[in-house]
C-alpha cells in the first residue's frame, strides 16, 4: 500500500548525504583493498566492491532515508508499465490494498509474489523485472503492494499476503491449482507465513481452507529471510561477502515486529517440531534457493532441510559465489544460478 515518501528534517537530510559520502570512500578505500580479500570477500574484483558500498549505506542509515531514497511500488509499476508499454492494471483487495497484474490477467496461471526489503524497503526496480520475465502466454504475475513498516507492523502484511490468496481463489475464480505464491527475502518469509496460516490459521486473521486434495501448484523461496537470530555460521563467515548486514537486519526486524513476539508466523524457523507436517496438502512443490556467499546462507539450508522433510517434492538451489536476493537487484546485475533455477522451475511447471 503506498505510504507518503518521508520527508527528511535537515538533520537526516545531511546524515544521509554523509551516508552516501561514506559508502562512496568505501568504494575507493576497497578497490586497493579489495586486492588482498582473500577468501574472506566475494570472488569477482568489481563485486566485492559493490557490495562493500551497499552493505556500508544500508548499515548507516535510517528505515525513513531509507525509504525516502527508493520509490514505492505504487509510483514505480506505473512507470514500469510506461517503460514496457502496457497498460496498467490492478487490483483492489477489500481493505484497498492494491496489488498489480503484470502478463495477461487471463492467464491460466498466476504467481502471486511478495517482494523483499526487510519489510521496510521499497521494492527495487529489479523486482519488476525479475517477476516480469517469470510471465508468458500461459502465466501472469500479481505483485503486492504491502504496507511497508513501520507504517504496518506485524501482522498487517501476513493479513495482505492471505487476503491476495483469498482473493485470487475466490474473486478471480482461479484453482490452487492454478497458483504459485512466491516472494524474495521478506517476500519469502511473508510466503512461509502464509503457508503456516493454511496449516495453523493466525488467530488474528480469518483462516483460508483449501478444499481436501486441492493444493497450491508451488511456492518459490528465494533467499528467505526466516530467521533473525545472529548464531548461524554464514553470518560470520560471509560478512564481508554480502550486502546485507546484521546491523542493518535488526534494524528491520525491530521496525517490522513493533514491538510484537517472535513466533512461527513471522519468524519461521522458530516453529516448533511438526509444525510443516501436513505442507503436503496445501503444496504441491516448493523451490527454495539462496546464494553461497550471503549470511542467510545456512538459514536458506535450514528452511529447505526442515521443509524437505516433510515434503518429498522440494527443490533447493544454493549458487556458490552469489550474495543476498541477486536475481532481483538491478544495481548488481541481476541474473545469475538463481534466476535460471525459478525460471526453469516456473517453466516446467506451467
Amino acid at each position: 500500500m503506498a505510504v507518503e515518501k518521508p520527508q527528511l528534517s535537515l538533520l537526516e537530510r545531511a546524515t544521509l548525504a554523509l551516508a552516501i559520502l561514506r559508502a562512496l570512500g568505501v568504494g575507493l578505500i576497497t578497490t586497493f583493498t579489495a586486492l588482498f580479500r582473500g577468501k574472506s570477500g566475494s570472488a569477482k574484483y568489481k563485486n566485492h566492491i559493490r557490495l562493500a558500498m551497499q552493505r556500508t549505506f544500508l548499515k548507516n542509515t535510517t528505515v525513513r532515508q531509507q525509504q525516502h531514497a527508493g520509490t514505492d511500488l505504487d509510483v514505480a509499476y506505473p512507470a514500469f508499465a510506461k517503460e514496457r508499454g502496457f497498460t496498467p492494471k490492478d487490483v483492489t483487495l477489500p481493505d484497498g490494498t492494491k496489488a498489480y497484474w503484470l502478463g495477461s490477467p487471463s492467464a491460466e496461471k498466476v504467481i502471486l509474489w511478495f517482494h523483499g526489503g526487510g519489510y521496510n524497503i521499497p521494492s527495487d526496480p529489479g523486482h519488476l523485472i525479475f517477476v516480469d520475465s517469470l510471465t508468458s502466454s500461459s502465466v501472469s504475475a500479481l505483485m503486492l503492494s504491502y504496507t511497508l513498516a513501520p507504517h504496518g507492523t506485524y501482522p498487517r502484511q501476513l493479513q495482505q499476503g492471505v487476503s491476495l490468496l483469498r482473493h485470487a481463489l475466490t474473486t478471480l475464480h482461479h484453482s490452487p491449482s492454478t497458483l504459485i505464491i512466491g516472494g524474495d527475502s521478506a517476500g519469502a518469509n511473508l510466503t512461509l507465513g502464509v503457508l503456516s496460516h493454511l496449516l495453523h490459521p493466525h488467530p488474528e486473521i480469518e483462516p483460508l481452507t483449501l478444499a481436501p486434495g486441492a493444493a497450491l501448484r508451488a511456492a518459490i523461496l528465494l533467499a528467505p529471510w526466516a530467521s533473525f537470530r545472529h548464531d548461524w555460521p554464514s553470518i560470520t563467515t560471509n560478512a564481508r561477502k554480502d550486502m546485507v548486514s546484521v546491523r542493518a537486519g535488526d534494524l528491520w526486524a525491530a521496525s517490522y515486529l513493533g514491538g510484537r513476539e517472535r513466533d512461527a508466523y513471522n519468524e519461521p524457523l522458530s516453529a516448533g517440531d511438526g509444525w510443516w507436517r501436513g505442507l503436503e496438502g496445501v503444496l504441491t512443490e516448493c523451490i527454495v534457493t539462496g546464494g553461497g556467499d550471503e549470511i542467510l546462507a545456512d538459514v536458506i539450508r535450514e528452511v529447505g532441510r526442515r521443509l524437505g522433510a516433510v515434503h518429498k517434492s522440494v527443490t533447493v538451489v544454493i549458487a556458490e559465489g552469489e550474495w543476498h536476493d541477486r536475481p532481483t537487484l538491478a544495481s548488481m546485475g541481476m541474473g545469475g544460478e538463481q534466476d535460471a533455477a525459478i525460471k526453469s522451475f516456473v517453466k516446467s511447471r506451467v
